[in-house]
């Protein structure tokens, strides 16, 4: 039981006539933000949010841009309303509307038929992270499937694989990524902020986060940004800011610990007490000699020291920079690294993560107040708030996310463990999110039934069978968390109005399809019961919760990660194999390729991303976009003028194509193009362009894209963590005539 819970009612007086609901916005976006709905006469008039003042104690929750936005997605008039099924060819997007029974007998039947005739593993699950509520989330389809018995599972992370796996490698297998980081509450604390592709003021990081460094920045913490582009959290609070090309982030870290240990900066006691692998003495038993990490840095066995000179070359960052950014990181106490999911989105994305946490841990800066392990995310996880449970998947088919172009498209044949022949698609639009978008349409000749359970026809939905209109989060109640750990409450997300025309919950979708198909047992309990069950180790006041939608839990002991581990070694150890933080894996060690996707090395290792290609000079990079949740707003032509889709391209760059700003150009790599807008910028790094992710893939004729889809230009391909590598990739620009 949470003792000390307040409630909240984050909301001003209703006018006559109007009531006013709490909720959040129930899709992957980097917050977790109060959304109030005025209704009259049964329909959504307005939208607010929280009106409280700046607290760093008690922090107003208030929503962006997108949250405000979801009226016009909630009326929109291409809205999903009733079932249909598709009449034309595949992404034709004609349909014919078909009742409920219809629509449900024939996904039932073609369920039934597929596991009859393929088995289970031929049925794949692409829900994804549309709603991700505690009930009406992806958990819906995960429990469905699996109670069916099961399916092929895609298991990587699209955002944060590579960080995922790097906390297990260095941290320990029990170390969960949402909580290895610090608190934003922590942030006044440091002497120096580092942030290395991180940007919350465009990917968000927690509702509040942007609101905590400006805090910091006002009592005197020195903010210094790493990336690519000039975001816009570097232009509101750094005081520097340093271009790199991406995909060698990895390269500059490694030098920066060059610098700190060749010039004797690190914290030797601290790596003696805590750190595995740092330098020969505290190497694992039958580890080869010459295997610790400051060996490598000195070039003691390769014969190269990784010197600013030598990352100089690889990341277009000038080695004084390098130098003096290292000896500054070095020398302050404390200091934080916050390390956003952007350069791990590579295809060595492992390595970048784990030379972030070596830096961190060489100077003695994991687990201590003012510091950070170099994880972005904050050190709490949901305060005992479940989601609906799912039970284990039968099948042991799973297949890297980013892989699932190759998977639709060769099966079997390619060394999958299956052929796919139906896919389920709730909240999911992996056709346009993952990447290769022309390979993915392609791919599906084989497939023999698509359902989309969504509220628009998107890239995914046009490509279905059958299309089953859900609800949106106003059209039910729900429960949701604070993205990845950054807070310390929960938000009640009221009905606010009746379900549009015959749109339905996921989970009575389910139940319904649970029944046709023979499952007992799906769903045997009410909506509220089950959020009164899910919240119940947290909540000690379900009613006062629902009625004033705002929980907020006590704040942990530790507002840092490994605190305790820190503080108290002896009792508290890392669950690594070692018991310490470990910059020599010894898992990794034991097996350097455990999925099969390649070898990784057991410390942290500079591997060249890329073969270069002089048809494409540009490396590519797809930030996100303040218009859009991943695809989600993608349609909302309002919404779009917060942030207009276009590519940015340093000045040089453009003058040596004959680019002007604005004007219309051509993005093309080996697998494909699209056309938008040129933004001719000095906010991005010469050689480097930038397409903001998410636009819905729109072919023309000959292939192109028309709108702006990032992943018409990308590789499907995989890091050996199983990452996706948006971030490597290469590409042309021209001009269209």
């Amino acid at each position: 039981m949470a003792h000390g819970t307040i409630y909240q009612q984050p909301r001003v007086a209703p006018r006559a006539g109007e009531t006013i609901v709490t909720s959040t916005c129930g899709h992957n976006c980097g917050g977790r933000c109060v959304v109030n709905a005025h209704v009259a006469d049964g329909r959504i008039v307005k939208i607010s949010t929280d009106p409280g003042k700046w607290n760093p104690e008690l922090p107003p929750l208030p929503a962006c841009a997108r949250g405000v936005g979801q009226i016009e997605r909630t009326y929109h008039p291409d809205r999903l309303r009733y079932p249909m099924r598709r009449t034309g060819p595949r992404g034709s997007g004609r349909f014919e509307r078909i009742t409920w029974d219809e629509a449900l007998d024939a996904v039932a039947r073609e369920l039934l038929r597929v596991r009859a005739q393929h088995g289970n593993a031929a049925i794949l699950d692409g829900s994804r992270s549309g709603s991700l509520s505690m009930l009406h989330g992806r958990g819906a389809a995960k429990r469905f499937l699996h109670m069916f018995g099961g399916c092929t599972d895609l298991w990587s992370n699209m955002s944060a694989e590579a960080e995922i796996f790097a906390v297990h490698m260095t941290f320990g297998a029990k170390a969960d990524y949402k909580s290895s980081g610090r608190e934003p509450t922590d942030y006044v604390n440091s002497r120096l902020i580092l942030m290395w592709g991180w940007s919350p003021a465009d990917g968000t990081f927690g509702t509040g986060t942007q609101r905590y460094l400006k805090w910091a920045r006002q009592k005197g913490v020195r903010i210094v940004c790493v990336d690519p582009r000039r975001t816009r959290t570097s232009s509101a609070l750094a005081d520097e800011h340093i271009f790199i090309r991406p995909s060698t982030d990895a390269a500059a870290l490694i030098a920066m610990a060059y610098v700190i240990v060749s010039e004797g900066l690190h914290d030797q006691a601290y790596c003696d007490r805590y750190v595995l692998g740092f330098d020969e003495e505290h190497l694992p038993e039958g580890a080869p000699a010459g295997a610790s990490y400051r060996s490598y840095l000195l070039g003691l066995n390769d014969g190269v020291p990784k010197t600013p000179e030598w990352a100089a070359e690889i990341t277009g960052m000038p080695a004084e920079t390098i130098r003096r950014l290292a000896i500054e990181f070095g020398t302050t106490k404390p200091a934080a690294l916050q390390c956003g999911y952007a350069p791990g989105r590579t295809a060595y994305g492992e390595q970048f993560h784990r030379a972030a946490y070596a830096l961190a841990a060489i100077t003695g800066n994991v687990g201590i107040v003012g510091g950070n392990s170099g994880v972005s995310n904050g050190a709490t996880g949901r305060a005992g708030i479940r989601s609906l449970p799912t039970g284990s998947n039968p099948i042991k088919a799973r297949v890297s996310s980013p892989l699932l172009a190759d998977l639709l498209t060769r099966g079997r044949a390619g060394g999958y463990p299956a052929d796919i022949k139906l896919v389920y698609s709730a909240g999911g639009d992996l056709f346009n999110q993952a990447p290769n978008a022309g390979k993915m349409a392609a791919s599906l000749d084989g497939i023999e039934f698509i359902v989309a359970q969504d509220h628009f026809l998107t890239p995914t939905a046009r490509h279905a069978d059958i299309v089953l209109p859900a609800t949106t989060f106003w059209e039910r109640n729900d429960v949701h968390t604070p993205w990845a750990g950054a807070g310390h409450y929960a938000i009640f997300m009221k009905q606010a109005i009746a379900p549009m025309d015959e749109c339905r919950n996921d989970i009575d979708i389910f139940a319904d399809l649970a029944r046709r198909v023979g499952i007992t047992g799906y769903n045997d309990t009410s909506e509220i019961d089950w959020l009164r069950e899910l919240t119940k180790d947290a909540v000690d006041d379900f009613e006062a919760f629902m009625d004033k939608g705002v929980a907020r839990f006590p704040a942990p002991q530790d507002a840092v990660a490994f605190a305790r581990q820190i503080r108290d070694p002896d009792n508290h150890r890392f669950s690594t194999p070692s018991g310490k933080i470990e910059i020599y894996s010894m898992a990794m060690a034991a097996d350097p390729d455990p999925y099969g996707l390649g070898a990784m090395p057991p410390i942290p290792t500079w591997i060249a991303p890329v073969v270069p290609d002089a048809r494409y000079p540009l490396s590519l990079c797809s930030p996100k976009s303040r218009a859009r949740t991943h695809s989600i707003h993608g349609n909302q032509t309002d919404l779009a003028r917060v942030d207009p889709d276009d590519v940015w391209l340093n000045p040089a760059d453009a003058k040596a194509r004959g680019i002007r700003d604005g004007q219309k150009v051509r993005v093309f790599s080996a697998h494909g193009a699209t056309v938008l807008p040129a933004r001719v910028t000095d906010r991005i790094a010469p050689g480097v362009v930038a397409i903001k992710e998410g636009a819905w893939f729109t072919p023309g004729d000959d292939g192109t894209d028309r709108q702006g889809c990032a992943n018409a230009v990308t590789a499907d391909r995989s890091a050996p963590c199983g990452a996706t590598t948006y971030n490597t990739n290469q590409v042309e620009v021209a001009a269209v005539q």
